[in-house]
């Protein structure tokens, strides 16, 4: 994935995150390792502690949003 791309997946991942849980996480999605730069990213993570709730809808907006990029990226 190209640097852009990061880039854009991390912020639809906080879009669908905020929409889904109607802005009441202050718990974001952050590049992997934490402080890293697009390009040295491997992944990514919870940007603190995170309740199981928290991490339950995490996991299912990480998942509808792979998917659309998948999608995209198979079309591109």
């Amino acid at each position: 994935m190209s640097k852009t791309d990061k880039k854009r997946y991390l912020k639809a991942l906080n879009r669908r995150l905020k929409k889904a849980s109607a802005g009441k996480f202050d718990t974001l999605f952050v590049f992997d390792p934490p402080g890293s730069k697009p390009k040295n990213a491997t992944g990514v993570t919870a940007s603190g502690p995170a309740s199981d709730e928290i991490l339950a809808v995490m996991n299912a907006v990480q998942a509808s949003v792979y998917a659309k990029f998948e999608g995209t990226a198979k079309l591109g």
